[in-house]
């Protein structure tokens, strides 16, 4: 398996997206940190369409809004 970070999809300071494959399939690895006005998550939010499978995403979920 390869492992690389990637900046080009979401270049942010508090998201770390590290993509892994085989080969054939790519996954990702995501890292959030949530402040106060989750501005990494509107940035995931916004970037979604650049990121594919999803394997696991980690991050400090201290999300205060109902939503």
């Amino acid at each position: 398996m390869r492992f690389s970070l990637r900046k080009d999809l979401i270049n942010h300071c508090d998201i770390n997206v590290i993509d892994f494959h085989n080969g054939q399939d790519v996954n990702f690895i995501i890292n959030v940190y949530s402040d106060s006005n989750q501005t990494a998550l509107l940035v995931l939010q916004n970037n979604t369409r650049n990121i594919g499978t999803t394997v696991v995403m980690t991050g400090d979920f201290n999300i205060r809004d109902s939503d």
